[in-house]
């Protein structure tokens, strides 16, 4: 499915950031990621996730101006609503859960939930891991 930007209309890139598929703007650098997506790119190490950060300061056009007007979501029938995140206003869609940054906004979104998603990475790795030693231990 073909995602269009919401601030310019534009057919969105998909693009893979380590195992993260992610859907950026080429004309004003919005990036659109799925729920969880954020999470991901926040325990990923920071080399992978340059190049991305790189792609989306190059493009071309002003940053949009904050509005209250609702927004359709690009991924579902939901509409957008911008929040806080971190010390950011992101368009977030409270059907899918998915989120739209402006141009230059990744950084503050990855640092905002960097330590939840590496708390959440670590809980999981110590459930495998005590699961492995019980089955090793059977």
């Amino acid at each position: 499915m073909l995602l269009c930007c919401v601030k310019c209309t534009s057919i969105l890139d998909k693009s893979m950031v380590g195992d993260v598929e992610v859907d950026l703007c080429p004309k004003c650098g919005g990036l659109w990621l799925d729920y969880g997506e954020v999470a991901k790119l926040a325990v990923l190490p920071d080399a992978e996730v340059k190049p991305l950060k790189a792609l989306l300061q190059r493009a071309a056009g002003p940053p949009p101006v904050p509005t209250d007007t609702k927004i359709p979501c690009p991924a579902c029938p939901g509409q957008l609503k911008e929040v806080v995140l971190g010390n950011i206003h992101v368009d977030y869609c409270t059907k899918c859960k998915g989120l739209f940054l402006d141009k230059g906004e990744l950084e503050g979104a990855i640092e905002a939930v960097r330590p939840k998603a590496k708390a959440a990475a670590s809980k999981v790795v110590a459930v495998v891991a005590q699961a492995a030693a019980e089955d090793a231990g059977k």
